[in-house]
C-alpha cells in the first residue's frame, strides 16, 4: 500500500506542474487564469496565448501523463512490490490527472486533464494513440468544440482497447477495460455544462479548424 501512495504522490506532483501558467508568464507576462475560461489547460492556452504557445502547453501537459506512467510507475521499488502493471497504470494516470486538475503549485486551479490523460494512455498503450488522435481531430474539425472531442474520444477508448487487444492477441485486461469505461463516465460528467453551452449555442468554438463553419446571424441596419 505504501508503494501505491508514493507512486501516487510523485505522479501527482508531476501532474501539478502548471504548464499553462509557466508558458503564459514567461512568454507573454500574463496569467492565463485571468483570461478566457480561467483554466490553465490546453484549450484556454490556445485561446489566451495563440496556437504556437497553446501547442507547447499541450505537449507539456501530455508529457506529464507520459512521464507518470512511463517513468514513475516503473521506478523501483514500485513494480516488484506491486506486481501489477494495470494497477500501476491506473494509479499513475489518476494521480497525474488529479495533479493537473488540482495543481498544488497553482493554487489548486488547473485544467480538465485531457492532454495529461492522453499522455498517460499513450505511454502504456501506444497502439491506441493514433486512433484516438484521428477521432479527436475529426470531432474537432466537425464541431470546433473540445468538450465534444473529449467525450467522443473517451467513449471510443474502451472499444478501441478491446479491439486492439484482440487483434494484437495481448488479451483484454478487465481492470484496464473497466478503468476506460469509468474514465468515459467521468469525462461525460466533467463536461456536461460545456455540452449544454454547445447545445444552446453559447459555446466558444475553434472556428478556424472547422470544416463547416456556423452561419452568422445577419443584423440588419435601421
Amino acid at each position: 500500500m505504501l508503494n501505491y501512495v508514493l507512486m501516487a504522490a510523485l505522479s501527482y506532483l508531476v501532474g501539478s506542474v502548471p504548464s499553462g501558467v509557466m508558458v503564459g508568464r514567461i512568454a507573454r507576462s500574463t496569467d492565463i487564469r485571468e483570461r478566457g475560461s480561467g483554466n490553465t489547460g490546453t484549450t484556454n492556452a490556445f485561446r489566451a496565448l495563440g496556437w504556437r504557445l497553446g501547442l507547447l502547453v499541450a505537449l507539456m501537459d501530455f508529457a506529464k501523463g507520459y512521464v507518470a506512467v512511463a517513468l514513475i510507475s516503473t521506478l523501483a521499488p514500485f513494480p516488484a512490490a506491486i506486481g501489477s502493471a494495470s494497477a500501476s497504470f491506473v494509479v499513475a494516470t489518476l494521480a497525474s490527472v488529479l495533479g493537473h486538475v488540482k495543481p498544488i503549485f497553482a493554487g489548486f486551479k488547473g485544467g480538465k486533464g485531457f492532454a495529461t490523460a492522453a499522455g498517460a494512455i499513450t505511454a502504456a498503450f501506444p497502439l491506441l494513440a493514433p486512433f484516438c488522435l484521428v477521432i479527436f481531430l475529426g470531432a474537432l474539425t466537425l464541431t470546433g468544440f473540445v468538450a465534444i472531442c473529449a467525450i467522443v474520444t473517451s467513449a471510443a477508448l474502451p472499444i478501441l482497447y478491446f479491439l486492439t487487444s484482440r487483434v494484437s492477441q495481448a488479451g483484454t485486461d478487465p481492470v484496464i477495460l473497466g478503468f476506460f469505461i469509468v474514465a468515459f463516465l467521468l469525462t461525460a460528467l466533467s463536461v456536461r455544462r460545456r455540452l449544454l453551452e454547445y447545445l444552446t449555442g453559447k459555446a466558444e468554438l475553434f472556428e478556424k479548424v472547422m470544416l463547416f463553419k456556423p452561419r452568422r446571424k445577419e443584423t440588419g441596419q435601421p
